[in-house]
């Protein structure tokens, strides 16, 4: 299947997907952290086992976040993980990195889960989507906001129309949130931090440090 838009070196990515048929694809904390796992080690040119790293190796989730990788197939800006889909944002940083990356999770988070919950066949709708944005346009800024504070569906059904008044227990669920990069960029000390990479993305990646800010850049009109 070709994409519309192909992947570039040096460009930047909004990936997503979503079960199969809208199913959960998450569903207890163990699976997210295998996700968060897999965004991490599969984000290198070496080969890994991930069953054989947890359990001949006997290596925790932490001792698997700092482990050493390699030289990084991709630059992941921002990424976030609900119940039954996905986003990241990403930038290629080398010829058919994405493709690399994204098989590695997929496939191995497909298995895990196909292992573990007894199933067979697809966990996700197809082929991952992917559009093509523009570092310095406000799409890239909105999109910014819209994955860190993305999550607030979950408790408040109603987000998208209250955003323009944001209260104190939306900042207070993002803040307890622990699968998304939220966290990361608003200062919190934790391993996680290291599946993101915000050198290669443009300075206002860095200035993004409160719940207001987030708020803001999803509010840019594109």
């Amino acid at each position: 299947m070709l994409r519309k838009d192909p992947f570039i070196t040096g460009e930047f990515y909004h990936l997503y997907n979503r079960g199969v048929d809208k199913r959960t694809i998450f569903k207890s904390n163990r699976d997210y952290e295998r996700f968060m796992m897999l965004l991490y080690l599969s984000n290198s040119n070496n080969p890994f086992r991930l069953d054989d790293i947890l359990n001949k190796q006997q290596k925790t989730f932490s001792d698997i976040l700092i482990m050493e990788r390699g030289n990084p197939l991709v630059s992941i800006g921002a990424w976030c993980l609900m119940g039954n889909h996905f986003h990241l944002l990403i930038r290629q940083e080398m010829d058919g990195g994405i493709t690399r990356f994204m098989r590695k999770v997929g496939v191995g988070y497909s298995m895990y889960f196909n292992i573990r919950y007894e199933r067979k066949g697809a966990l996700f709708g197809g082929l991952f989507k992917s559009k093509l944005i523009g570092v310095d346009d406000n799409y890239t800024r909105q999109l910014l906001g819209y994955i860190h504070i993305n999550p607030l569906e979950i408790k408040f059904p109603d987000w998208e129309n209250q955003v323009n008044r944001p209260t104190a227990n939306m900042k207070h669920f993002l803040e307890s949130y622990r699968y998304s990069s939220y966290s990361d960029y608003i200062g919190e000390n934790r391993l996680e931090k290291n599946i993101i990479s915000t050198k290669s993305f443009p300075d206002y990646f860095e200035t993004q440090k409160s719940f207001a800010n987030f708020i803001a850049s999803y509010l840019i009109k594109v």
